[in-house]
């Protein structure tokens, strides 16, 4: 009986260490969804950080949270995307998050980051100074077999709902395009027919 109870106790240790997320992940807070300013006030006060305004001060996990629901969450009560993305399939995009602390991989099924690495990789995101100084580096990856069109259609539309959604928080953004293809494929750990697309720099004044 005995062998018995400790052959159970080994299997529900052994479930338990299969179904809980890796020890560097990160578990998001819940995203504000109706925080903030209203869409228009949003459109209408929407910019990038400028270049001199840069290193930023970080953000919090809830405020990174809500920007990353809004570039690639669910809404409508779970029918629907926050972008339009083709056919309503799942986002085809991935959003990688790149800070002080590592690399981290946005998983929007858990709301959560998958850590990649731990190393701080911003200034081999791209040759522009002012990425390395960003506190937090947004870049879109599309996944493989997604059409290029597509893929960059998509991380507009991603990168302007982080825009609007920073406008309402008090967080600054900054999209950039120019990016180092070589060293976030090497950072990133991406196969061979996933492509990074662009940037998006992150942080408050």
């Amino acid at each position: 009986m005995f062998d018995n109870r400790k052959r159970i106790m080994c299997a529900l240790a052994a479930m338990t260490l299969i179904s809980a997320p890796a020890w560097a992940d990160v578990i998001l807070p819940a995203p504000k969804t109706s925080a903030g300013m209203g869409v228009f006030a949003a459109l209408n006060s929407r910019h990038s950080a400028k270049a001199g305004e840069f290193p930023l001060k970080d953000i919090s996990k809830q405020e990174l949270s809500s920007l990353l629901w809004a570039a690639s969450g669910k809404n409508r009560f779970g029918k629907g995307w926050t972008v339009p993305f083709a056919m309503g399939k799942a986002p085809y995009n991935t959003i990688y998050v790149l800070d002080n602390s590592g690399v981290f991989k946005y998983n929007w099924k858990d709301n959560r980051l998958i850590e990649i690495s731990k190393e701080d990789v911003r200034e081999k995101a791209g040759p522009q100074p002012i990425v390395g100084l960003s506190p937090v580096v947004f870049v879109f990856v599309a996944d493989s077999g997604t059409k290029p069109d597509v893929a960059y259609i998509a991380s507009g539309a991603m990168t302007q709902n982080i825009y609007l959604a920073a406008e309402s928080l008090a967080i600054e953004g900054r999209y950039v395009i120019s990016i180092d293809e070589a060293q976030l494929r090497q950072a990133l750990k991406l196969k061979p027919d996933e492509k990074p697309l662009n940037l998006m720099l992150i942080g408050k004044k």
